[in-house]
């Protein structure tokens, strides 16, 4: 058993689960996982309970303390993942949560460097709803928000332009069993301009 989380915990598990609708738990057996922006680190330890090597980066040091004391069956390290440059390798998996949309700068950077570095990734992010390829920016301020308080939302088309570019095989989902009580992923696309913080949507990418 692993210590239950009380950040967003039905929300955690649903994404949890809509990946355990998708691979059997006996996939991730062995597998070397990294997750990014991993915030408590919840995610990544439930996949070292199925038997995976898994590895943590995360922005801010007080959340890596927080992660080795609640966690100690993963590794987790402080990083500043709003980068062109990438320093830990290559991994089977990578887990992309809530993460993109709290980059400032490389945005295009950041998803070519995990493309490159693992097998299969399990991607999501707030997307704002535009049919042009673009990110809107925001101010942000909180422990689980952007390291410089200003973060870029994509639209859809901005992250498959890239997704394309790299020739990776990809699916992108709107599956209601991802939804808690505020984050949703099975909203319709406008095209408006319309940001929503809580509008997301959901990717499996894998070479």
């Amino acid at each position: 058993m692993i210590k239950e989380t009380n950040y967003h915990s039905d929300w955690q598990i649903n994404r949890i689960n809509f990946i355990l609708s998708k691979y059997p738990k006996e996939f991730f057996s062995g597998k070397r996982i990294l997750e990014l922006g991993a915030y408590n680190g919840y995610i990544g330890a439930y996949f070292s309970s199925l038997g995976a090597e898994v590895h943590c980066l995360e922005g801010r040091p007080e959340n890596v303390v927080n992660i080795k004391n609640d966690y100690p069956m993963v590794t987790a390290e402080v990083a500043d993942l709003d980068t062109f440059e990438w320093n830990w390798g290559h991994y089977d998996i990578i887990i992309n949560f809530g993460l993109y949309y709290h980059l400032e700068k490389y945005h295009k950077e950041h998803l070519q460097n995990c493309i490159n570095n693992c097998d299969l990734m399990f991607f999501e992010s707030v997307i704002y709803d535009s049919h042009d390829a673009e990110i809107y920016f925001r101010n942000e301020i909180g422990d689980d928000q952007s390291l410089t308080n200003l973060g870029g939302t994509p639209s859809t088309s901005y992250v498959e332009n890239i997704l394309k570019e790299n020739n990776v095989s990809y699916e992108k989902f709107k599956d209601s069993s991802l939804n808690n009580y505020q984050h949703k992923y099975d909203w319709p696309d406008t095209g408006f301009k319309v940001f929503n913080q809580f509008d997301r949507r959901f990717w499996i990418i894998q070479k």
